[in-house]
């Protein structure tokens, strides 16, 4: 095995810092912040689940005003712990804001469940809400859940099936929203230099896009449009990829371009599945390859 204890004991550096590096050499010490984070998550999942079902088996025990007054107390505490501990956040902490905020975006959906008080607006107003506390918590998670409650306003659906949608509404409405997210990461990234929302903005709006290419593709009527569209996304993705270092643009440009290209073969030689099936399978495999090279591309340039 590779190590470079001996030039970490030979280099000039602190005590405390030469230890601490041999003991990582060593193995002896190790990051968990993956595990620690996977688990502040799922358990944040949990609660909010957990939560829905305990509402949904006692409802008529409680009372829907009892119940609506309960979630908000809950958030309201997990705002007020969060925000205690602004100073020395954790991902404990990050994941307790996050129950908060799934707590308010459960609450306001109770609500106009039982009282009907503003419909479609309910989540332009968790949109805003859940901004103003990214950006008063510096939250990522927050901005997360205020851009979902945005794409949801504009009427797009979380669930994968949106992929497979031949409304070209929906795909107009995608676009907009991916301009709107795209423009907000611009705004955001003038005004507050150090940002970190960046990240955030700009995978959700290529999604978006390229949802929105997508559902062109799989229409009948726009499928060549939307091939075209996705793999001039696909492409600028590829290069944004490269231009960031961030390899996961890339993965995004393979995948969208391989679906487009296969939808519109699909949509050229239909009823013949022999030649669509072929086709779909040299797509794919010329796919991999495509993604293979980019990687070491990627992985020799960024060393």
């Amino acid at each position: 095995m590779i190590t470079y204890e001996p030039e970490i004991a030979a280099a000039p550096l602190p005590p405390a810092t030469t230890a601490r590096l041999i003991a990582m050499q060593r193995r002896e010490i190790f990051s968990l912040f993956a595990e620690v984070r996977a688990l502040a998550w799922i358990g944040a999942m949990l609660v909010a689940g957990g939560v829905g079902v305990l509402v949904s088996h006692h409802i008529d025990e409680i009372g829907p005003l009892t119940i609506a007054i309960v979630l908000a107390a809950a958030a309201a505490g997990c705002y007020a712990w969060a925000w205690l501990r602004r100073n020395r956040v954790s991902l404990v902490d990050d994941s307790i804001l996050l129950l908060g905020g799934m707590l308010v975006s459960a609450d306001a959906g109770w609500i106009e469940s039982q009282w009907h008080t503003f419909g479609a607006r309910t989540l332009l107003f968790l949109a805003i809400f859940h901004a103003i506390g990214a950006y008063c918590y510096n939250s990522r998670t927050l901005l997360s859940l205020s851009i979902g409650a945005l794409a949801g306003w504009f009427g797009i659906d979380r669930k994968i099936e949106i992929l497979f949608s031949d409304n070209v509404e929906l795909a107009i409405r995608a676009f907009i929203c991916a301009t709107v997210v795209a423009l907000w990461r611009e705004a955001d990234r003038r005004i507050r230099p150090k940002t970190t929302f960046t990240p955030v903005f700009e995978h959700t709006a290529l999604t978006l896009a390229f949802f929105g290419g997508m559902i062109l593709a799989v229409n009948r009527d726009t499928t060549t449009v939307g091939m075209l569209i996705t793999l001039v996304l696909a492409a600028a993705s590829a290069a944004y990829a490269f231009r960031v270092n961030v390899e996961p643009f890339l993965l995004y440009a393979a995948l969208f371009a391989t679906l487009a290209v296969d939808s519109w073969l699909w949509h050229l030689f239909e009823g013949d599945m022999t030649i669509c099936s072929l086709l779909t399978l040299v797509s794919t495999i010329a796919a991999v390859a495509g993604l293979m090279a980019a990687h070491r591309r990627f992985r020799s340039r960024t060393a």
